[in-house]
């Protein structure tokens, strides 16, 4: 019986082993295969970050639009309605002491009249910081914290 032997592949490097029945795949890579999954990848990669996008930015922005400027309840434009009509009106806060409340506009004015004239009741003045106790605001254990050490003066 003659013995037929494959022939080697010219090809092949020269550290191939060539085991008897056994071959290498001698297709090359489909490059057009690879391409096409690639940019589908790509484009599916594109899509799902577009999604979230939407669905985190558009989607929820239209939902706090909705729930948050939607029309106010009727209890809301009721106080409302109270308090724009209490900020342009006279009336007495507390009639026994003669605490009355004057519209804002006029406040503004009494206000602007007597800062111009150097007349501010209140206190304008400045003050300094109060230093921060040992062991912080909390006070901490009242142990008084160690003073850093000093640092050595340089020799010339």
């Amino acid at each position: 019986m003659s013995e037929v032997k494959p022939e080697l592949d010219s090809t092949a490097p020269d550290t191939a082993v060539f085991v008897e029945g056994i071959d290498y795949d001698h297709r090359e890579a489909r490059a057009g295969l690879i391409a096409a999954v690639s940019a589908g990848i790509l484009a599916l990669l594109v899509v799902m970050i577009a999604g979230v996008y939407w669905l985190y930015v558009v989607a929820y922005e239209r939902i706090d639009q909705e729930v948050y400027s939607g029309a106010p309840s009727k209890e809301l434009l009721a106080i409302r309605e109270r308090e724009e009509e209490n900020l342009h009106r006279y009336s007495f806060i507390d009639k026994e002491k003669g605490i009355v409340r004057i519209p804002i506009d006029r406040a503004m004015e009494i206000l602007a009249a007597d800062y111009a004239a150097g007349k501010v009741t209140y206190n304008t003045k400045t003050y300094p910081a109060k230093p921060e106790p040992p062991g912080g605001a909390a006070g901490g254990d009242g142990a008084a914290a160690p003073a850093p050490a000093a640092a050595p003066a340089k020799k010339q």
